[in-house]
């Protein structure tokens, strides 16, 4: 009886401590191309004719697909409880040299399969592959176990490159699915 009582307590240790499995290669290529294809009109720059609304219009589909292919899924969460699908993506940023950003955030799906909920928690500095990959991944488990992230913002992070917004100065707007920034710009 103590034998069995210590097993079934070492179980419940042992799947209560299971790490949230975040390879996003846990969906199908096809999965993993939809699901960047669902994000991409927030997390890539709309084309200059299609400023507010109008990047939803399907006239740019295609051009959305294509920056879509382009993205790498870091990370893929789904939190079966909530429903809650956090994610982290990366896509090439401005630079001399090949740079990414990654862009970590949370969404919900209505029952049509529609983005019902979207948030951005953080984008990093922009960073060479490896040196993101590394940096994304510790910040998205910090994330998805719902633990501070501020120490990694650019004030608090000792010169180390990792979180570059939200700051002190820019936010993300959960009603506009934007970052908006503080700042009065004339």
């Amino acid at each position: 009886m103590r034998n069995l009582l210590l097993l079934l307590l070492l179980t419940i240790t042992f799947v209560s401590c299971k790490e949230k499995n975040s390879n996003p290669q846990q969906l199908s290529p096809a999965e993993q191309e939809s699901f960047k294809y669902a994000v991409s009109r927030y997390i890539n720059k709309a084309p200059k004719d299609a400023e507010g609304n109008k990047k939803f219009d399907a006239a740019y589909d295609n051009g959305y697909r294509i920056m879509a292919q382009k993205n790498d899924l870091l990370h893929y969460y789904k939190d079966d409880k909530t429903g809650t699908v956090y994610f982290a993506i990366a896509k090439i940023a401005p630079s001399l040299k090949l740079k990414k950003v990654a862009t970590g955030g949370k969404l919900k799906f209505d029952a049509k399969g529609e983005i019902a909920a979207y948030e951005e928690v953080f984008r990093t500095w922009k960073m060479e592959e490896g040196e993101l990959k590394q940096k994304t991944a510790l910040l998205f488990k910090k994330f998805i176990d719902g633990e501070d992230l501020s120490p990694y913002y650019t004030k608090n992070a000792n010169g180390e490159s990792y979180i570059e917004f939200p700051d002190e100065n820019t936010y993300y707007d959960k009603n506009s699915r934007g970052w908006k920034t503080k700042l009065i710009i004339p």
